[in-house]
């Protein structure tokens, strides 16, 4: 079984420093994951934006085209024409020239009908006539109207244009409307339509235009899903060039967007969001050779170091066990050579086990030898020696019991030494941990400070134990109260929740301590009280004297302590806290104990505590009892 329990020792060992090398790798590769996935995002963006840019220049070209077409055949025939206005022999030729005009009108500044050429119009432009006036008429300016699409002809538009009878005149004499099949346009569109993304044309009544899923590069009749998925796209990306949306099905789209400079007009280029988790996926598992090399390495660095750090405390601990036991079973005397003492804490211990063998073993002996004598005394002596034995046994049994608890506090001292060792190096190995992070994540910021608070933790326990296990001579030094209270308290790591008062009293009188001992005991104090307010509240410290005493008392505004609990609180290990070792009020009896000072306690639930320290005031040499020969 205790075989068992060192290998427990080295393996959790393993599995405390694997757990501190990879879960910050594995953070790591999760962060860099995300963050390869927002550039693989951003650069997808970048080439959607780019075709959507290229489909707006095609769309704005071609309008443009049209519009020049006309405007130049209207300025050369208003300069070279032979006559003031445009004929009906006109417009039959600019019709045989451009086969995708397939109906023209000339109306006069009215919007009266003076000609026309070609077929019966799709898209009736007596509905845009008011617009068509204030557009060309009164801003001079050409006109796009609306895009109608029929199962002969497909997608259609209408256009108006300003005419002047000649070119140095400022007022418009009528207005040439045209109905052009966009047909052209869909030619155009198809050798630049992308082959891994989807593109749309929408106008501004939020009709799809063109799409590169159909032959011709136009649209006749789209299903009821495709123009819910351009509308979800419109009403979700609103005025951004990019961003994410969720179509009606549940798919989530990268979607880039391109103004035309026809009003209301847009083009949208999209792919489905999952293609950049592909990449991803794609890019780690080309690179998992690598990862598991990587991970393989650290795995052997570890077992390494553990058993490095591990094994030289496990062997010569199971050597002193075997020792331990045969000194339980009988009287002998263990050889340093049997423990094979190291040069280290632990060899330390080893020599202190060794020495605690040869001490029992002659006291074993003495005591043998002295109950020998006992029982060869006289009958009538009987009672007399039994009184002896009686005192000879307390007193070694209380020699026995000094021995061991001093023995315990060296030995306490030693494997507290070991075990900051091992804190110290995974201390220190987190704050490396946290310097090669440059920019951690919140999660592993947050693990990270759990481990150091455990440290911290850890550290505090292991003083605190020491603290009350180990004795030492007072060291006294004559100080000024006030003074030494003041300098406590300006030492202490007080939260900012706490607010902090000081009374001393004018009479500032000295007293003879040891300053370190009671500074332990006043911080413990304060610790208890500040935790019971936890970290919000009135804490007030003062000093009152009188003529031979004087008084260190500590107020706080915490829940105040139960009368059941009272007589409880200076009894070692006791605590009500769901952590700590109950050794800190216990400390602080030692201490006043030690400097023969009087210890009193006034607290009511709900208002407040508040410890009292009464010392005896130093006036001369020999005024104390503090261990001082009188």
């Amino acid at each position: 079984m205790v075989k068992k329990r060192f290998r427990g020792l080295f393996f959790n060992a393993v599995l405390a420093l694997s757990l501190i090398s990879l879960v910050p790798l594995v953070f790591i590769g999760l962060h860099l994951t995300q963050v390869n996935s927002r550039v693989l995002q951003h650069e997808i963006f970048q080439k959607q934006q780019v075709v959507a840019s290229r489909l707006s220049a095609i769309v704005n070209s071609y309008v443009t085209h049209i519009s020049e077409f006309f405007s130049v055949f209207i300025d050369l025939h208003t300069e070279f024409g032979g006559h003031a206005f445009l004929n009906q022999i006109d417009l039959n030729y600019l019709q045989s020239k451009n086969p995708s005009i397939s109906y023209l009108a000339l109306l006069n500044k009215k919007g009266q009908l003076l000609l026309s050429s070609g077929e019966t119009p799709t898209i009736e432009y007596k509905a845009q006539l008011a617009d068509m006036i204030r557009k060309c008429v009164l801003q001079k300016e050409n006109y796009w109207g609306t895009v109608a699409f029929t199962q002969a002809k497909g997608w259609v538009a209408l256009m108006a244009f300003p005419v002047y009878e000649s070119l140095s005149d400022k007022q418009v004499a009528g207005i040439l409307v045209a109905q052009i099949n966009l047909h052209p346009l869909g030619k155009a569109l198809v050798q630049a339509y992308p082959l891994d993304m989807e593109a749309f044309i929408v106008n501004a009544n939020q009709e799809v235009v063109a799409y590169n899923g159909v032959p011709d590069g136009m649209t006749g009749t789209l299903s009821d899903a495709l123009k819910q998925d351009v509308l979800a796209m419109r009403e979700q990306l609103g005025e951004n060039s990019t961003g994410e949306v969720e179509l009606p099905n549940g798919r989530k789209w990268l979607v880039a967007s391109s103004n035309l400079f026809l009003p209301g007009w847009k083009v949208y280029v999209g792919q489905p969001a999952n293609i950049t988790s592909k990449l991803v996926l794609e890019s780690t598992v080309r690179s998992y050779g690598g990862v598991l090399r990587i991970a393989l390495i650290m795995l052997l660095f570890i077992l390494g170091v553990s058993y490095w750090v591990i094994i030289p405390i496990t062997r010569p601990l199971e050597r002193l066990r075997k020792a331990a036991l045969r000194l339980r079973e009988g009287d002998e005397i263990i050889s340093r050579e049997e423990v094979d003492i190291p040069k280290n804490e632990i060899g330390d211990l080893a020599e202190v086990f060794v020495e605690m063998s040869e001490s029992l073993h002659t006291r074993r002996a003495d005591l043998l030898s002295a109950q020998k004598m006992l029982s060869s005394t006289n009958q009538d002596l009987e009672q007399r020696v039994e009184e002896r034995t009686r005192e000879l046994k307390a007193v070694t049994d209380q020699l026995v019991k000094n021995e061991r608890l001093a023995t315990m506090g060296q030995m306490a001292s030693i494997i507290s030494h070991e075990i900051r060792n091992p804190l110290a190096v995974i201390s220190n190995a987190t704050r490396l941990i946290k310097m090669l992070l440059k920019n951690p994540d919140g999660k592993i910021e947050k693990q990270i400070s759990i481990i150091e608070a455990e440290i911290k933790q850890a550290n505090s326990i292991i003083s605190e134990v020491l603290g009350y296990v180990r004795s030492r001579d007072l060291i006294l030094n004559k100080i000024e109260i006030n003074s030494y209270v003041h300098d406590v308290l300006a030492s202490y790591p007080f939260p900012p929740g706490i607010k902090l008062s000081e009374r001393l009293d004018a009479s500032n009188a000295n007293v003879k301590i040891d300053t370190e001992e009671m500074k332990q005991a006043i911080r413990n104090i304060i610790a208890n009280a500040v935790e019971a307010m936890q970290n919000q509240g009135a804490l007030m410290v003062g000093t009152r004297s009188g003529r031979r005493m004087v008084c260190i008392y500590i107020t706080d505004t915490g829940p105040g302590i139960p009368p059941d609990i009272r007589q409880k609180i200076f009894s070692p290990f006791f605590t009500t806290k769901a952590r700590g070792t109950g050794l800190g009020l216990a400390v602080v009896g030692k201490a006043v104990a030690r400097h023969h000072g009087k210890m009193f306690i006034k607290s009511k639930e709900g208002e407040g505590s508040c410890f009292q320290i009464y010392l005896k005031i130093y006036h001369n040499p020999g005024d104390t009892c503090y261990g001082e020969i009188r």
